[in-house]
Order: structure tokens, then C-alpha cells, then sequence
């Protein structure tokens, strides 16, 4: 995993100078734009990472620089900061994937514990990315068969159903489910079941990952893949 990163896209230098000294005073390695475009030039972006946005950029305002970092796939918090916010404003922001809106001026140590949360909260993302695109990787593996046994599990299907459904014996049908075991590397359909079901990238009816559960109350990282079993 790359170094940690704040990354600042403001035109106004003094602040930029003021905030990379603040982050960089507990570790965080800060870039700094005066301009978005080289920012949205970037073709390597650290994880995990948190952006600090401003409204009112120059060529561009900072909501479609927002909505373009969307299209690009890249799902980094954003946190909004304006110096002439309203209502309006501020929740068009939200809606574009913003996941905070601060009023200047800002306070040095709400910024700061709001940067530190996102940034946490962009690490376990980050996390279970890697843990969901190794999944896929061992489900490439599975031959056609084993891929149906696996949607009957899934589905939560005893043997004799699944042998049914797929006009096999009940014999071929737990032959398969051991080597799904196998080439997932797991010890039981249990464990199976959950960490393919926990992964959005896997199926197309998973529990969320970490990245949509980004609200600040107890439960925000709460990608299911990191969770220790009960």
C-alpha cells in the first residue's frame, strides 16, 4: 500500500501552504494545486488518500471537478470546502460524492480529525479492494459446475436440492463442493458462503462494502470481509 496522502486542490496559496503544514505536522504527506487540472492529470493517486476540494476554483468549479473524479472511477473521499456555501450548494455536493462540506474559515483540529477519519476509512476500503479482487481471481478458477454448485450454496441449498436443480446425484454435487473449498481455500461452506457473499465484486447480491458505509457513527468500517468470525 502506498504512503498516505492528503491532496489539496485550492487556489488560494496561503491556505494551501497553512493546510500542508498542518497535515504534514503528523506524518501526511500533503500535495498541493492551485489549479485542478494537473490534479486531474494525475495518472497515480496514493491509497489510502482524502481530497480536499474548494468550491470556487478557477476554469472550473469544484462540484464538477468533483463529478469528474467520480467518472474516473476514483472513489477517494472528498471533502468540500467553501469560503460562500448555502444549502443548495452544499447538498449538490453531497450528491455528487462529496462526503463532507466545510465552511471557511475551517478549524485546524476538526479538519484534521475529519482528514485522519476519512483517511482510515479509505485504508480499509483499500483493504478489502485487495481482498475482493483476490476472490475473483480463485473464482476464474472454478469450472462451469462448480460455479453453478456455488450459486446453489449461495442461494442456501442443500445437496439434495442442488443435485436436483443440476440434474446431478447428491454424491457429484459434495465432490464439488469440496473442491470449491479447496480452490477458495477455505475450511467450510459456511466460511465459503461468506466471504463470496461478502464481497461486491463476486456477486451480484453482496453485502456492501466498506465504501458504502462511510458515515461517521460506530459502524463505518464495516466491510464484512475484514471482520473476524464470531
Amino acid at each position: 500500500m502506498r504512503e498516505p496522502a492528503v491532496y489539496i486542490v485550492d487556489d488560494d496559496p496561503g491556505l494551501n501552504a497553512s493546510l500542508a503544514a498542518l497535515f504534514r505536522s503528523v506524518g501526511l504527506k500533503t500535495e498541493m494545486f492551485q489549479h485542478p487540472q494537473p490534479f486531474l492529470e494525475l495518472t497515480h493517486i496514493s491509497r489510502p488518500s482524502c481530497l480536499l476540494l474548494d468550491v470556487r476554483l478557477p476554469g472550473i468549479n469544484g462540484i464538477e471537478v468533483l463529478e469528474q473524479v467520480g467518472r474516473a472511477g476514483w472513489t477517494m473521499p472528498v471533502v468540500m470546502i467553501s469560503g460562500h456555501a448555502d444549502v443548495v450548494m452544499a447538498v449538490r455536493a453531497l450528491h455528487a460524492g462529496a462526503r463532507d462540506f466545510l465552511e471557511k474559515p475551517v478549524n485546524d483540529t476538526v479538519l484534521l480529525q475529519l482528514v485522519q477519519h476519512w483517511i482510515r476509512w479509505d485504508s480499509q476500503n483499500y483493504a478489502c479492494e485487495l481482498i475482493c479482487d483476490d476472490i475473483r481471481a480463485k473464482l476464474a478458477t472454478l469450472t462451469e459446475r462448480e460455479q453453478s454448485v456455488l450459486q446453489c450454496m449461495l442461494r442456501g441449498q442443500p445437496n439434495k436440492v442442488a443435485a436436483h436443480a443440476l440434474n446431478l446425484s447428491v454424491k457429484a454435487v459434495e465432490g464439488h463442493r469440496i473442491n470449491l473449498l479447496h480452490k477458495m481455500g477455505v475450511q467450510s461452506p459456511v466460511e465459503l458462503v461468506r466471504m463470496v457473499s461478502s464481497c461486491p465484486k463476486a456477486t451480484h447480491n453482496p453485502m456492501r462494502c466498506s465504501r458504502d458505509t462511510g458515515g461517521r457513527g460506530g459502524a463505518e468500517y464495516g466491510c464484512p470481509l475484514l471482520r473476524k468470525p464470531r
